[in-house]
């Protein structure tokens, strides 16, 4: 595994703070955290359900103080939680995204630098970063540590511990749900009973949690927050992102158009349902050999679309429209290019391959708020002007 240098820039601003993530000195993602926000993938509620109706795809869940979600059916650890007001606990999956109500489960993953430990779930995983040898003994000496309906996930940094010092944080991270099952049996109300890690530990939970990572910031941030490993330099600037010369490329993040080499560009579009890209050769003229220079145009584009569903965090359904190819030889070993260049994403691609009219299916994992999310919140608030 390649070690990176990994550096991340949180500046304050009036509705809260946004974030760049820098791999080896260039800036690959941003993410924005809305201060009014008050559900945040991770939250453990002691919810109640509001909403049986839709009982066959899910239930609508009151989390307290105004705030609910939803349950869809397939997270559930029953094949059906209990009628309506009884108390359940969740965890958020989703954030609340373009009016949509926050996303839950029952599927509760409890996260450690190391181990993700799972109360309910009962299976036994490693992270596909792991070479396969390391994974499977780590996965054998991980299932002996579980226990009726118990599971684990062997995170990749489980690879340069001791098996000693993973059955540690197993034991710690049970004893921290035993403590969230005893604060959820006293409370009378739907509530939040426990938030795992803060806008920064989250960010280190996306990236593996990195041994060392350089933090830049214009506000204090409490002690408690500054998860292991973090190098905190607290710099006076009001406007973090121009001094450290990003503004414009985040500025440059919420347009449609990306330009590419020689003329050509990438089209995106979100909607409610998914996110379009298209690839345009523009006003680039091919003359001599027009397969080589679609060829050419495509490799470019999967580099650049790889890098913008960090860059803005894309997540969802995403469909390309690469310029056409005449071979299947050529089609192929785009997607391959595609498969690579996605590889080092902290989110899951998945890329599904060309659909019968021609378009290549790609999933990523929609995680925390980004770019796409803030576009799409401020075309909302156009439409309704």
């Amino acid at each position: 595994m390649v070690q990176l240098n990994l550096s991340i820039a949180l500046e304050k601003h009036s509705e809260g703070v946004r974030a760049a993530v820098f791999e080896n000195g260039r800036v690959v993602s941003f993410y924005l955290q809305n201060d009014a926000a008050d559900l945040r993938i991770g939250d453990i509620f002691l919810g109640r359900i509001s909403e049986d109706r839709l009982s066959q795809v899910g239930w609508f869940v009151d989390l307290g103080e105004g705030r609910s979600g939803f349950l869809p059916h397939n997270r559930c650890v029953k094949h059906r939680p209990e009628d309506k007001g009884a108390f359940i606990l969740v965890q958020v999956d989703k954030e609340p995204w373009n009016q949509k109500e926050a996303e839950l489960t029952e599927h509760v993953q409890m996260k450690g630098k190391t181990i993700i430990y799972l109360p309910y779930s009962g299976y036994v995983a490693g992270s596909q970063r792991l070479p396969e040898q390391v994974r499977d003994s780590l996965k054998r000496a991980a299932a002996a540590w579980c226990v009726d309906n118990e599971g684990v996930i062997v995170r990749t940094a489980a690879a340069k511990q001791q098996l000693q010092t993973l059955r540690q944080e197993f034991l710690n991270l049970k004893d921290q749900w035993r403590n969230v099952e005893k604060a959820a049996s006293s409370a009378t109300q739907p509530k939040r009973i426990c938030r795992q890690l803060s806008f920064l530990g989250e960010l280190f939970n996306e990236h593996h949690f990195p041994e060392h990572c350089t933090v830049l910031t214009n506000f204090l941030i409490a002690q408690n927050e500054i998860p292991e490993g973090a190098s905190v330099r607290h710099l006076a600037e009001t406007n973090l992102f121009r001094s450290l010369n990003i503004e414009s490329i985040y500025t440059h993040a919420f347009a449609s158009k990306v330009a590419l080499e020689s003329g050509a560009s990438l089209v995106i579009d979100y909607t409610e349902a998914l996110t379009t890209i298209d690839v345009n050769s523009g006003s680039m003229k091919i003359q001599k050999n027009r397969d080589e220079a679609i060829r050419r145009i495509n490799r470019n584009a999967a580099r650049e679309i790889a890098r913008q569903l960090r860059l803005r965090q894309i997540g969802g359904i995403i469909i390309i429209d690469f310029l056409r190819m005449n071979h299947e030889s050529d089609r192929q070993a785009l997607l391959q290019q595609l498969i690579h260049e996605t590889k080092p994403d902290p989110n899951h691609v998945q890329v599904y391959g060309f659909t019968r009219v021609g378009l290549v299916e790609v999933t990523r994992k929609r995680q925390s708020w980004g770019i796409q999310n803030q576009v799409m919140s401020m075309m909302k608030n156009a439409a309704h002007r």
